[in-house]
């Protein structure tokens, strides 16, 4: 079987002047956020750009799952956190305890329980953040403050966005 009973057709591509329209946008509002990072001397803003991407691909940038996008991004960024907290103090006890608690947010996942805490969000941000190369070196203080000023940024941008711009017609145009 190629297709699934009931699957949504594909959007229809958006006309290239509205496309270069909202690319724009992005540019703007990119820019906005890498200049208000810098301004308050936030290093680590690809955290925040994580919280943008799990909220806008997996949400499409709903106002009402930007809460529980950034919880889950919290809990997995401190569960990252708690496990190289442990490794720089050489605390098996730390590191075992920020490995059971991944594990437990795993589970949760599979599960489909505590959604809030445990979600997309905080496995992409699980994954992300114990690179090795992330763990080695990061303050993951910074990198915390960094998704808090993403979800602010960005839901302040979605927010404006759904107040002051009309939404697309669901109807085709003939």
């Amino acid at each position: 079987m190629s297709t699934t009973a009931g699957a949504a057709a594909p959007a229809a591509p958006m006309p290239l002047g509205q496309a270069a329209i909202v690319t724009l946008g992005v540019i703007v509002v990119i820019a906005g956020f890498v200049a208000l990072g810098a301004w308050l001397k936030v290093v680590p803003l690809y955290a925040g750009f994580l919280l943008l991407w799990a909220w806008s691909a997996l949400h499409e940038l709903s106002l009402k799952a930007l809460p529980a996008a950034l919880a889950g991004a919290l809990t997995g960024a401190g569960m990252s956190f708690l496990l190289q907290t442990g490794t720089m103090q050489g605390s098996p006890a730390i590191i075992a305890l920020a490995l059971l608690l991944m594990i437990g947010a795993v589970f949760l996942v599979v599960a489909g329980r505590a959604a809030f805490f445990c979600n997309q969000s905080t496995m992409l941000f699980i994954t992300v953040l114990n690179a090795p190369v992330i763990q080695k070196g990061e303050d993951f203080r910074q990198a915390i403050l960094a998704v808090v000023l993403g979800a602010l940024w960005f839901g302040a941008v979605a927010w404006a966005i759904s107040r002051f711009v009309p939404a697309p017609s669901a109807e085709p145009a003939a």
